[in-house]
């Protein structure tokens, strides 16, 4: 049996850093946010489709409850599976509350929209 020195193995811990694959990372990362945010745009849109669509039905009954006689006009109300008599001012009322709560929406969307668009803007400069 014959003993042979060994020599020390030199063992690496830190793969040498490559320039070109970071900057690729930081591309692929900014990439990724400016995506993000264009699909963000594109659900905020679409919300502001569907509530702009909510506000055109509400403002065409708005203008049919305005039509009727308050003394001859019967309303009714879908609650549920029932329609029940409803007061001619509540309707009115509640039209009324519902644009001022889609108006309130559509504000918000707005901003949030704008906001959104002004950080892909960014990104993708």
């Amino acid at each position: 049996y014959s003993h042979r020195p060994t020599t020390p193995t030199l063992i690496m811990s830190a793969a040498p850093t490559n320039p070109g694959a970071n900057m690729a990372a930081a591309v692929d990362a900014e990439v990724a946010k400016f995506r993000a945010l264009q699909t963000e745009i594109q659900e905020l849109r679409s919300s502001q489709q569907t509530l702009i669509g909510q506000q055109n039905e509400n403002e065409m009954v708005k203008q049919e409850l305005d039509l009727l006689d308050e003394d001859s006009a019967t309303v009714y109300k879908m609650v549920g599976p029932v329609l029940m008599k409803n007061d001619l001012d509540d309707a009115k009322q509640t039209v009324d509350k519902r644009l001022e709560y889609i108006t309130g929406e559509l504000k918000k969307l707005d901003k949030k929209k704008e906001d959104a668009q002004k950080k892909a803007s960014e990104s993708g400069e």
